[in-house]
């Protein structure tokens, strides 16, 4: 209330009308969606900077921001990008991809060249596990599989790159490798859901997987940060190799394409990777 009146007080009608159309009809007007093409991953996905127990993606402008013409400009064009994918659109693009958004590199980028995996913050299935934890801090120094999924669907295509030979329980005990996956939380309601749901969860998971199986909030990551990432559909599921130093080294998303080939590269970068890590001053294409 007492926002509204310094408001009204300070600016007039006209003014404050002026202030939303600067911010807003940009993004209303280029909001339209579109179409999305499916196209191989050639440069690396990632972010510039490591992450850390301090780090903070920002998500919007402060009101204070919307007369900064450059901070204005560019938060115009992250709603624009936002709008214009909206759930619908992810669905949209979903049913008609089958959530191949992409299609996978057809090897696994040069350390030298690659970006790094975000921070988050996920609390562990593994029960007595009750308090929230960065992430990355288990993912350093070991070679790392990771699955992201928001929902059933997603998790079932990410487990199609896992089979009788590279089975999802193969990594428990392995002294050099893990699987890390994490489930995507969305809002409260479904917060509540997994939590309800946790029993049966873990009756399918084995003890020492549940360790890596990570409950996480997806809002932590702005969408500029999820779309930088190539991760802002929630529908599918993403499967990444992650380095000791936190960086992405190979990506891809939804299930197995016909033939198996995306799966056999994934495996065989798995196994160049675990060499590299063996032999640290050796750096393969």
């Amino acid at each position: 209330m007492i926002s509204n009146i310094i408001w009204n007080r300070t600016f007039s009608q006209s003014s404050r009308v002026l202030v939303f159309e600067k911010f807003l009809k940009p993004v209303i007007e280029a909001s339209q969606k579109r179409e999305h093409v499916v196209e191989r991953l050639i440069k690396p996905i990632g972010l510039a900077q490591p992450p850390t127990a301090r780090t903070h993606y920002s998500k919007g402008n402060s009101f204070k921001d919307l007369f900064d013409d450059e901070k204005a400009q560019r938060r115009t064009k992250e709603l624009t990008l936002e709008m214009s994918k909206s759930g619908m659109f992810d669905m949209y693009t979903f049913k008609k991809t089958n959530g191949k958004l992409f299609i996978a590199p057809r090897s696994y980028w040069r350390e030298d060249k690659s970006l790094y995996f975000p921070h988050i913050v996920g609390k562990s299935i593994l029960k007595g596990h009750r308090r929230k934890m960065n992430i990355e801090d288990q993912m350093r120094g070991k070679l790392n599989i990771v699955r992201l999924f928001g929902n059933s669907i997603g998790e079932e295509l990410s487990s199609q790159f896992f089979n009788e030979t590279h089975n999802l329980n193969k990594w428990q005990n392995n002294s050099t490798t893990q699987l890390i996956e994490i489930s995507w939380i969305e809002n409260s309601i479904k917060s509540l859901i997994a939590n309800l749901s946790l029993s049966k969860l873990r009756s399918n998971i084995s003890e020492e997987r549940q360790k890596n199986y990570y409950f996480a909030e997806r809002e932590q990551l702005p969408f500029t940060i999820r779309d930088q990432l190539q991760i802002n559909n929630i529908l599918t599921g993403y499967t990444l190799i992650v380095d000791q130093n936190l960086k992405i080294r190979w990506m891809t998303c939804g299930g197995v394409s016909t033939g198996g080939e995306e799966r056999d590269t994934m495996w065989k970068c798995v196994e160049h990777l675990q060499n590299e890590m063996a032999k640290p001053n050796t750096s393969k294409n």
